[in-house]
């Protein structure tokens, strides 16, 4: 029985926690056969990111545009864009996929606070997002794209809009509560979904983001409903951060997905 094929578009974690590496590992796991194409090298480790080098618009492109052709991927999750010419790259090969099962993360910080998008990319970064079944953007990244805060209901669906009608998975995480709540938009059946859990007291946070979002896509590839997929990738990211609570890797922020 042939796998579903995941095409991930990230940037380069060299600690493997997050980004391109840390999607591979998820894909493995959910038992799907994993592809990737780089956006941009980081120099990062478990205390930060110390440096990004973007690829070029013809880079980005050459990789995905070529490879879509001869292997048409069941689910498409982009990370980390880096810069508005990497952006276009990715940009370039979306459009030449077509509609489908594309993901995309919302990277516009790393979980240490560094830049990971240049602000000048933005605008690239909402006609990314314009091509996707559904953004995972979290509170801060969507309180940025919208220039406002609003409740996370509001927000939801405010970011809908904001991408033409694709639907949207809030992450909460960033909440100072206990209990920690996602949303999902779905635009689909205009319904939202309320997703809650405990939050697990850990230092391993690194990449959950990527992990959440890959999951997401391969349940998608896997052919579960949207619903569905959410809820399956909620509970993924949950059991991975209580798994690898008490995991020591590195100096600063082990991987959320050990």
């Amino acid at each position: 029985m042939q796998k579903p094929i995941i095409l991930t578009i990230a940037g380069s974690d060299p600690s493997g926690g997050a980004g391109l590496q840390a999607d591979l590992r998820v894909i493995q796991a959910l038992g799907c056969y994993g592809m990737g194409a780089v956006t941009a090298l980081t120099a990062q480790t478990t205390r930060g990111v110390s440096e990004v080098w973007p690829l070029s618009r013809e880079q980005v492109a050459n990789q995905l545009i070529p490879l879509i052709a001869d292997v048409r991927p069941d689910a498409i999750k982009v990370g980390m864009l880096g810069d508005e010419s990497a952006a276009l790259g990715v940009l370039d090969a979306l459009q030449c996929y077509g509609k489908g099962n594309i993901v995309v993360d919302t990277v516009l910080l790393s979980s240490s606070g560094a830049e990971l998008l240049d602000p000048a990319a933005i605008d690239v970064l909402k006609e990314v997002m314009r091509q996707a079944r559904v953004v995972t953007p979290n509170l801060p990244e969507a309180e940025a794209l919208l220039g406002r805060k609003l409740e996370p209901a509001v927000m939801a669906r405010e970011i809908s809009l904001l991408c033409n009608g694709a639907s949207v998975y809030l992450k909460g995480g960033h909440s100072d509560a206990d209990q920690l709540t996602d949303f999902l938009y779905d635009a689909e059946q205009d319904r939202l979904q309320e997703m809650s859990h405990l939050r697990v007291s850990t230092c391993n946070t690194h990449g959950t983001g990527c992990v959440l979002s890959s999951a997401l896509a391969s349940y998608l590839a896997k052919g579960f409903s949207l619903p569905e997929a959410a809820q399956q990738a909620h509970v993924f990211i949950a059991e991975a951060l209580a798994a690898g609570r008490d995991v020591c890797l590195g100096h600063g922020h082990g991987p959320s997905f050990y």
